[in-house]
Formats: structure tokens, C-alpha cells, sequence
């Protein structure tokens, strides 16, 4: 919280009594608390997000191990994964280990996707789901991440939301010094395949 200058005491009463004051003259919005259901289901889009980062980490792993053998994943790379065979008992097991890790991210990612894709049908988000899908690029699983995360919709305006979702560059301007940050990346939705 900003204080003026000078104000150096600070104590729970004080941040009452400044936030309240803040409240009513409507410089910050109240939050609310998420419920149990809501925690939920942002505990299900991230779990979603860490098994997407999990199988990255795998396929990588697959593929500088073949890479290190002289061997290119080819486009057609489920079959042929499935047929890769070496002589080296090690290598092999490394290998099988590897692919399994693979399959079982891929697995894992598949069951979240069905979770996500039958709540985004059927609970309280169905509504801001439908609308965000509206818009082009942004899959079911994008729509219901941002449902879930932003929650309550009403409390962000259209100059509001980009700055909440990290879209907006940082600037610290200060008497004639201005410095700005750089934007961060946009924001990409996650194709329903990755």
C-alpha cells in the first residue's frame, strides 16, 4: 500500500482505517475470497498447465536421447517411436523409460483435458466460457484457465484486465527520469495438441 511520505507507522488499525478509507472513496475494489469449488477448479487448470510443462520435459528427453544416437524424430512419430530398438541393454532401458514417461504425460494430459472440457460444459463457468470461446484463437481449455483464474469479471474494465494478466509493460517514471520495462510475451492460448 502507498503512504504519504513521513508515515512511517504502520499496525493492523492503521491499514484498517487506510483501507477503508481507500474503499470509499473508490480508489481499490473489494476482492472476494474464492470458494472451495473455485480453488478447485483453478487447482485443475494448473495441474493441467504443470502436466503440459511435464510432458515438454519428456518429449525433449526422447528426442536428445535419439538425437545423441544419430537418430531424427520423424513426423510420423508415434508407430515409430514404438518400433526403436537398440542393442545396448542400458540404452535401451533408458529409452523405454524415457517413451514410457512420455506416454504416461501424454496420458495424464488427456484425462485433465476431458476434466476441464466437461466442467467448462456444465458448472457455474459454462457462461464466461461460451463468451471467451467467441473469441478467435481461444480454445475451451484457454476460456476456462481464464474463467477460472479471473473469477469475478466485474471488478476489471477494458483498460484493467490487460495490466491483471501481465500484458501491459512496466514503467517506473519518477520526476524527469522515465524508465520503462518491456512487454512481456503475450499471452498464447495452448493448442488443443500440445
Amino acid at each position: 500500500m502507498q503512504r504519504p511520505p513521513g508515515d512511517r507507522i504502520k499496525n493492523d488499525a492503521r491499514d484498517a482505517r487506510h483501507l477503508a478509507r481507500l474503499l470509499h472513496l473508490g480508489q481499490i475494489v473489494e476482492v472476494s475470497v474464492p470458494s472451495v469449488e473455485q480453488e478447485a477448479a483453478r487447482d485443475l487448470v494448473r495441474a493441467r498447465e504443470d502436466c503440459r510443462g511435464d510432458l515438454m520435459t519428456a518429449r525433449h528427453r526422447v528426442s536428445k536421447l535419439l538425437l545423441r544416437q544419430g537418430i531424427v524424430w520423424t513426423k510420423v512419430h508415434g508407430t515409430w517411436l514404438r518400433n526403436q530398438h537398440f542393442d545396448a541393454p542400458g540404452l535401451q532401458l533408458a529409452y523405454e523409460t524415457a517413451y514410457d514417461t512420455m506416454l504416461a504425460a501424454v496420458d495424464r494430459r488427456d484425462r485433465l483435458d476431458v476434466a476441464i472440457a466437461a466442467m467448462a460444459t456444465s458448472s457455474d463457468y459454462t457462461p464466461v466460457v461460451t463468451r471467451n470461446g467467441c473469441l478467435r484463437g481461444v480454445s475451451t481449455l484457454t476460456a476456462f484457465g481464464l474463467a477460472v483464474e479471473i473469477g469475478d469479471w466485474q471488478r476489471l474494465t477494458g483498460r484493467s484486465i490487460g495490466a491483471y494478466l501481465g500484458l501491459v509493460p512496466t514503467e517506473h517514471s519518477s520526476g524527469a527520469t522515465r524508465s520503462q520495462g518491456r512487454s512481456p510475451r503475450p499471452a498464447t492460448a495452448t493448442p488443443a495438441g500440445c
